[in-house]
């Protein structure tokens, strides 16, 4: 299993479509005739569940047993758990060592702990760009209702206060303003596209791991995207930003107070990637100080968030959520696709290959 960090949110982790295996359905010993027993870790839609059921023999959570994946799983399918290396410890060290593939259900895998797993030789397999479109939209919706303060005065008619134009209630137009992208994959290059049709703005990129505009440049014509070489210039010179990174060492508590300190008193900061990407302490303070006009959060260091967890993010200008606000299709499609992976690995009789 090959992976390669990026910073542009798309691990370069085997898809699992290709150099397919033959392996028995109970013990990996060449059979082709019974279903692999596939554990899911998390419930799974219903359209996802129909077709996982026709190609595995498919454990639930809940289910009698389900808690017998180490020793019984042959694949899992993974959206929120997590598979710690004591977990791949006691599923290598199962008779035969049943575990075989590991399926990611959306993009990060910093759930996962992939060094023990390659070090097993268990491929972990993810679906990049499955919910792009979903994410993308999302944060797009985020910057648009923290710059006209619509959350904060829908709370405040909510709770019987008035709200009139004398109360200093002063939001921002987005009108030809900077956006600052951190992360040049599929969700930074559509919330990019939309910002620039939408207002007419310009572009400022942060991703160390992209080489070439070519791919921007054809998806947004007519467009300034000037990309930096140090975050510091992005976030000095952008009044939206916008992270759309893997949780990695390198990206752990990337925005601190110290960015904080250097950014527009009118900027809007969303992040719709992983928590602790941003510093919720230091976040909680900048808004406190002004230091930032607002902030947009779909992610956190512990979800999902609460007012006890939370309460000075929670009393500040911010817009908290953590929905991602897939749509129906959305969903259906992601869980099927991170199926699929798995299905592939196994060519076994009933299924047509893909």
């Amino acid at each position: 299993m090959a992976i390669s960090p990026s910073i542009n949110g798309q691990n370069n982790i085997t898809n699992g479509l290709t150099n397919r295996h033959q392996v028995d359905g109970n013990n990996g010993t060449g059979g082709t005739h019974a279903k692999p027993r596939v554990f899911a870790l998390d419930p799974l839609h219903s359209e996802a569940l129909t077709f996982a059921e026709k190609h595995f023999d498919l454990v639930l959570p809940g289910d009698e047993g389900a808690d017998q994946w180490r020793e019984e799983a042959q694949g899992l399918l993974v959206r929120g758990s997590y598979v710690t290396a004591e977990d791949l410890e006691r599923a290598a060290s199962t008779k035969g060592g049943k575990l075989k593939y590991i399926s990611k259900q959306g993009t990060g895998v910093d759930k996962i702990d992939t060094v023990n797993a390659r070090k097993l030789g268990i491929p972990v397999m993810n679906t990049p760009g499955v919910n792009a479109q979903a994410v993308a939209e999302l944060a797009f919706g985020m910057m648009l209702s923290l710059a006209r303060q619509t959350p904060s005065i829908d709370r405040r008619i909510r709770k019987g206060v008035s709200v009139t134009k004398l109360d200093g209630w002063k939001g921002q137009m987005l009108y030809g303003k900077t956006l600052g992208v951190i992360g040049g994959g599929n969700i930074g290059l559509l919330v990019a596209k939309m910002f620039a049709g939408a207002f007419s703005g310009k572009i400022v990129l942060y991703d160390p791991y992209l080489k070439s505009l070519d791919t921007w440049h054809a998806a947004i014509p007519n467009t300034s995207i000037h990309k930096v070489l140090e975050i510091d210039e992005l976030l000095t010179t952008s009044d939206i930003v916008t992270i759309h990174v893997p949780l990695t060492p390198s990206t752990e508590n990337m925005i601190s107070t110290s960015q904080f300190k250097i950014m527009k008193p009118t900027a809007i900061l969303i992040n719709t990637a992983r928590g602790g990407i941003i510093n919720e302490e230091d976040l909680a303070q900048a808004l406190l100080n002004e230091e930032i006009f607002a902030a947009g959060l779909d992610a956190f260091t512990s979800e999902p968030p609460s007012l006890a967890r939370y309460p000075d993010l929670c009393a500040s200008r911010i817009l908290v959520l953590h929905a991602n606000l897939f749509s129906r299709l959305r969903v259906s499609r992601w869980f099927k696709i991170s199926s699929m992976p798995l299905k592939a690995r196994w060519r076994i009789r009933y299924v047509k290959s893909f």
